[in-house]
């Protein structure tokens, strides 16, 4: 017998305000049967569940899901299948929402487990931490016909090549920063305009305006860095 799965959305909770969350998610939030949210290991805490704890209904089911931070490329692949499959079971029984920080579809699990998924899936954007960086800064990221460039603090090809057009340039994940990446920001003299953000939306909420190969380095996983447009190409 076919059973008719429920709608997977895709809620994107924002940076990690919950004054960031948006009305519609709100209202999927409570009408979903089941609440799934990402851990990093069996019995953590989930920093997207903690966002939106008081928009949940007490009888909600919240459904864990341990996707590690890792670079093993195998077991990456086998979390994410026992991610898929519970999300599959959990649709039994009704609608499904999938917490992701910032947006569902930027840099984030959910479009893996939405192509698995084999009923209706919906996704509700939400605010990224870019654009909350922006706002915390009071900073445009860029005008007019700048181009603005998003790498991972792991791609120092991808900063090399916003550096020399001279890209408005957001790096995320910057605790990941090679020393070739530093080493391009010293040849670019690109700290005078850096800008990093950490933890947004939180308690622990933090803007440094002033920036070196050092301090870079100490910045945690929850991080922007902005590079602002200009310089030497």
């Amino acid at each position: 017998m076919n059973i008719e799965l429920g709608t997977l959305f895709g809620l994107g909770v924002g940076p990690g305000d919950p004054g960031l969350v948006t009305v519609r998610a709100v209202e999927v939030l409570q009408k979903a049967a089941t609440i799934a949210f990402p851990v990093h290991r069996k019995g953590a805490a989930s920093r997207a569940l903690a966002v939106v704890a008081s928009y949940l209904p007490e009888t909600v089911t919240r459904l864990p899901l341990v996707l590690p931070m890792t670079r093993d490329g195998a077991r990456l692949q086998q979390s994410r299948k026992e991610a898929a499959e519970l999300l599959a079971r959990a649709g039994e029984d009704g609608d499904v929402a999938c917490l992701s920080l910032g947006d569902p579809l930027f840099y984030s699990t959910f479009g893996y487990l939405a192509g698995k998924y084999p009923g209706r899936v919906e996704v509700i954007s939400g605010v990224t931490a870019m654009s909350a960086m922006a706002a915390g800064i009071g900073l445009p990221l860029a005008e007019g016909d700048t181009p603005t460039v998003i790498v991972t603090g792991a791609d120092s090809d991808g900063l090399a090549a916003a550096l020399k057009i001279r890209a408005s340039i957001v790096i995320i994940k910057p605790r990941a920063l090679p020393p070739a990446s530093l080493d391009l920001m010293d040849a670019h003299g690109a700290w005078s305009r850096a800008v990093a953000a950490i933890e947004l939306g939180s308690p622990a909420e933090k803007i440094i305006k002033r920036l070196n190969r050092d301090s870079a380095r100490q910045l945690p996983y929850f991080a922007v860095l902005w590079i602002k447009a200009g310089g030497e190409p």
